[in-house]
């Protein structure tokens, strides 16, 4: 469990960059399960850090053991990232799946569910990351760090096709109704589906109809949080056909049941710590 937790909201980088956190866990071996958001994230390890294991659903057998980069791209996701560590020190910028595209150049689909090596983006990442370590708070660390990724989307000269889509979904997700989300976005964009579903596949990594069934995975996370409620409720609620679409859905997304989901020690709704971690096999089918 994490013995420190710091956020901030870096506003310059509204509707790309949503918050930037750190994280300080103290000694003992964390085998942490985190849920799919479809966020891309860079990941800082600062001093101290030992990582025996950071990856992400589709990532290689090869590239799940001990990391020799301490600066990793986490692509838009929509399986669990695994994090094994005895001691953590890590710093998250979390952004929006364009940014992928918007601050590092890369397709969205090409890094979708995979975790990036720094030498595979341009600029120096080793030297932020160095910057980083030499700062002596927090708040220091995160404007820092957001002065480098507005730096680097100012820096990007293309105006993407996509900002029609983005201003459609806004209102779309606005108005809390993710059953009909695909069919109204493509209605209000005056695109064409085939058109649509490349744009999504550039900036959000996936087709629409597969983001608008993560959309509807996460308002299933957030209504399991009532005390009160059934699985058989927030299956209805969450526009699942009955409970069996739901857990079906639901171990796509999560690796595991929603019962699973329920019993495991976590904090918050995304990050779930277990003594053995679960089997990867669910990993195997695509979402």
């Amino acid at each position: 469990m994490f013995d420190e937790l710091q956020a901030y909201v870096p506003r310059s980088l509204g509707g790309v960059v949503d918050v930037i956190a750190e994280a300080r866990t103290g000694t003992g071996v964390k085998r942490a399960w985190i849920m799919p958001n479809g966020s891309v994230e860079i990941a800082f390890f600062l001093d101290g850090a030992q990582v025996d294991g950071f990856y992400m659903g589709d990532d290689d057998p090869s590239e799940r053991g001990s990391r020799s980069s301490f600066s990793l791209l986490f692509g838009a996701s929509t399986k669990p990232q695994v994090v094994i560590t005895p001691d953590t020190h890590v710093m998250i910028a979390m952004m929006a799946p364009i940014a992928a595209r918007l601050i590092f150049g890369i397709p969205a689909s090409a890094i979708h569910n995979r975790t990036i090596e720094p030498t595979m983006i341009r600029g120096d990442l080793g030297m932020i990351e160095d910057q980083l370590n030499t700062l002596p708070t927090f708040m220091e660390r995160a404007q820092f760090l957001e002065g480098y990724l507005l730096r680097r989307l100012r820096g990007h000269s293309d105006i993407p096709p996509f900002i029609s889509f983005t201003h459609h979904a806004q209102h779309v997700l606005r108005e809390a109704d993710p059953f009909w989300m695909t069919k109204t976005l493509i209605g209000r964009s005056g695109y064409s589906a085939v058109h649509m579903n490349r744009l999504a596949k550039e900036w959000l990594g996936t087709t629409l109809s597969r983001y608008e069934s993560l959309f509807r995975f996460r308002g299933a996370l957030v209504r399991m949080q009532k005390a009160d409620v059934s699985l058989a409720q927030v299956a209805t609620d969450s526009g699942y056909h009955d409970q069996a679409h739901f857990t079906h859905r639901f171990k796509q997304y999560s690796g595991l049941t929603p019962s699973e989901y329920l019993q495991a020690e976590k904090v918050g709704i995304d990050t779930l710590f277990f003594e053995e971690l679960p089997e990867i096999s669910p990993f195997n089918r695509a979402v």
